[in-house]
């Protein structure tokens, strides 16, 4: 006997049925979607409270705008990460602050970025070192990494989100890459932190 295929609607259907007021598509879109947004409303601002009221919002501006949405422009799922991304940037600068990173863990699908971007983290240390390193890289290299190496969105997807060029996003990402790596090095080579002079400020880099 052939076994059973759940069938599930395309976002394209759940889009065009909730635009229509079907409030089953609405649920659906919701549900299929609430842990990516909470997830990376969360890796944004690093608190977990700040991402359950932005993924409020998030959900009740789709809700409020759907039948705005042009799927020949970008895909529900990149839409979806444009309102995380700015909903996410204002709480910040209406915070005036960053919160502390917490959402790496074991299986946080976090690259490593010690030898090489693609490792994966090993380790509950590793993990604390990329977290506090991610939380020091300025938000326009940080949110490219949690876009493209944490949630795996193209770049061309990420350059809808942010609102630049494919080519910025490469060129970005690499630098985001780069500091990242350099942190992680000084964390791990303690003897390569020096103290230096910013503004008449002393610091250790």
């Amino acid at each position: 006997m052939a076994s059973e295929v759940e069938v599930h609607d395309s976002d394209g259907d759940l889009v065009q049925r909730a635009a229509s007021g079907e409030l089953d598509a609405f649920t659906e879109i919701f549900c299929r979607y609430q842990h990516v947004v909470f997830r990376f409303a969360r890796a944004m601002t690093g608190c977990p409270a700040a991402a359950e009221d932005i993924s409020q919002e998030v959900f009740i501006a789709v809700f409020r705008d759907l039948a705005k949405y042009d799927p020949d422009r970008a895909t529900f799922t990149t839409y979806l990460y444009g309102i995380v991304r700015n909903l996410s940037r204002e709480r910040l600068r209406k915070e005036r602050r960053f919160f502390p990173l917490d959402v790496i863990s074991r299986s946080g699908g976090y690259a490593a970025y010690v030898d090489d971007p693609s490792d994966a983290l090993e380790g509950l240390e590793l993990a604390s070192q990329v977290r506090r390193a991610l939380h020091k890289l300025p938000p326009r290299y940080r949110e490219l990494i949690l876009l493209c190496d944490l949630h795996g969105i193209s770049y061309a997807d990420a350059a809808v989100v942010i609102r630049i060029s494919t080519s910025t996003v490469r060129s970005r990402l690499h630098r985001a890459r780069q500091l990242l790596r350099q942190r992680l090095t000084r964390v791990a080579r303690p003897e390569l932190r020096r103290p230096a002079i910013q503004n008449g400020a002393l610091y250790e880099l």
